[in-house]
């Protein structure tokens, strides 16, 4: 009979705590106390617990399957990106386990130290946690970051500068010079980055910009935004993703705000949803399903051949802005 691997879990039954406690005692001993880190130390040395996974050589073979994180399955943004790992992973022989961590760090970290004993490597499509978590992941098994950079991981970004640049341009030819940027998670990378591009874009072409939020990132969202903006509506707004921007472009159309006349909305993503609304959303397009494709198979040479990659290997994927209804000259 196979002998049983002490886990997280089984310490923190032992120490009366929670799993995450228990992580955080190794990974960030100074966010728990003192004597909770012994009683987490006490019990870990009574179970036998490892802290220490073994070397990527030392694992007993392949076992020919990948995590994949998300943070919303429902967000059909994930759904394209997901089916580009499904047929990488499908033509390389690979089976995808799928941690959907609803954008709770807790929920993430735990669902990815369980996966840990039975995947080969992680794609982490939308990771909260800190970069010097994933660091310590890294250390453990293969690790590559999508819409995010972590340094010394592999990672895969849209070009969110260049992106950027095209919806600000796009909007001083329309004539607007007030714009409010929509922020999504407030531990998003994506969403920093999106923001300080506009920022610099904006201002190098004399636009007033102001960022609100943060907001959920779905319709719902959006909805709250417009609430809050409603009173002070600027030129145009630039939403964080197509979710919050459809949530918004709704409600401004239910009170009667003329859209594109009086106010611009502007997405990113291009989910299919995005084509129907109103006389459509003009959003940043990413290549969503060739971004999951590309993630599964640098992940896998890493795996099948650590030996030949020896640093980071960071990308960056071509965007473009496709103009709807949702933008056009300002009349107002």
């Amino acid at each position: 009979m196979a002998e049983h691997r002490v886990t997280i879990y089984d310490v923190a039954a032992h120490a009366g705590v929670a799993p995450s406690t228990v992580s955080r005692a190794f990974s960030r001993p100074g966010r728990v106390s003192a004597a909770t880190h012994a009683k987490v130390m006490a019990s870990a040395k009574t179970l036998g617990y490892r802290t220490e996974v073994p070397d990527l050589q030392e694992r007993e073979g392949q076992q020919h399957r990948l995590a994949i994180e998300i943070p919303d399955i429902t967000n059909p943004f994930f759904a394209e990106l997901v089916a580009g790992m499904r047929e990488a992973a499908h033509d390389l022989d690979y089976l995808l386990l799928l941690v959907d961590s609803s954008e709770d760090e807790t929920r993430e970290r735990r669902g990815l130290e369980r996966a840990l004993e039975i995947v080969d490597g992680f794609i982490l499509a939308g990771s909260r946690l800190s970069d010097a978590a994933l660091a310590q992941m890294t250390k453990r098994l293969p690790v590559l970051v999508l819409n995010r950079r972590v340094a010394g991981l592999d990672s895969l970004t849209p070009d969110y500068e260049h992106g950027m640049a095209q919806v600000i341009a796009h909007l001083d030819e329309q004539g607007v010079r007030e714009v409010v940027y929509v922020a999504g998670p407030v531990n998003s990378w994506s969403d920093s980055e999106r923001w300080r591009a506009a920022r610099l874009e904006a201002r190098a072409r004399g636009m007033s910009i102001r960022r609100r939020g943060p907001f959920i990132p779905t319709a719902s969202g959006g909805e709250e935004a417009f609430d809050e903006l409603r009173g002070e509506l600027p030129h145009a707004v630039i939403c964080y993703n197509d979710l919050i921007a459809l949530g918004f472009l709704v409600s401004a159309l239910r009170a009667g705000v003329q859209v594109p006349q009086e106010l611009s909305v502007i997405g990113h993503d291009d989910i299919p949803l995005a084509r129907l609304v109103g006389g459509g959303l003009t959003t940043v397009v990413s290549p969503k399903r060739a971004q999951g494709r590309a993630a599964v198979e640098r992940l896998t040479r890493r795996i099948e051949n650590p030996s030949s990659i020896r640093l980071p290997v960071e990308g960056a994927l071509p965007v473009r802005l496709v103009p709807r209804g949702s933008s056009g000259p300002r009349q107002v």
